[in-house]
């Protein structure tokens, strides 16, 4: 069976790294893999709610339907961790990785698991 991942991605130059903070990426990277852990295809996906403070809480919705299995970021408060576990998608942060970098270490093993962040940046709105 295959599998979908999103990747986070923000440009800084020319280079396309894993953003810093999810909710502030300019794109995702929807990348499906097959069993080998071939990529068969990358698709682009806009995030439509760059530069709005409650993007997060919205967010993980919007991916959801890029049916993927897991997220990589560099970094996603909790609310947005948990909105994404609540999907059944696996988060994983992977903070200052070129996109191409994150995604060969995904297909061997070495990414996994997630650190939420600490600073208090979600807590001056409501996510439901």
């Amino acid at each position: 069976m295959n599998k979908r991942i999103a990747v986070a991605i923000e440009e800084i130059g020319t280079e396309e790294r894993v953003a810093e903070h999810f909710g502030r990426c300019s794109k995702f990277y929807v990348c499906e893999l097959d069993e080998q852990k071939i990529v068969l295809k990358t698709e682009t996906f806009f995030n439509p709610l760059v530069g709005e403070h409650s993007g997060t809480c919205q967010l993980p919705g919007y991916v959801e339907q890029f049916n993927v299995n897991t997220i990589i970021a560099g970094g996603m408060g909790q609310k947005a961790v948990s909105n994404f576990l609540s999907f059944g998608i696996d988060v994983i942060t992977a903070p200052g990785l070129l996109f191409e970098e994150a995604l060969n270490r995904y297909n061997q093993g070495e990414l996994a698991g997630y650190e939420a962040c600490k600073h208090d940046h979600e807590n001056s709105h409501n996510c439901h």
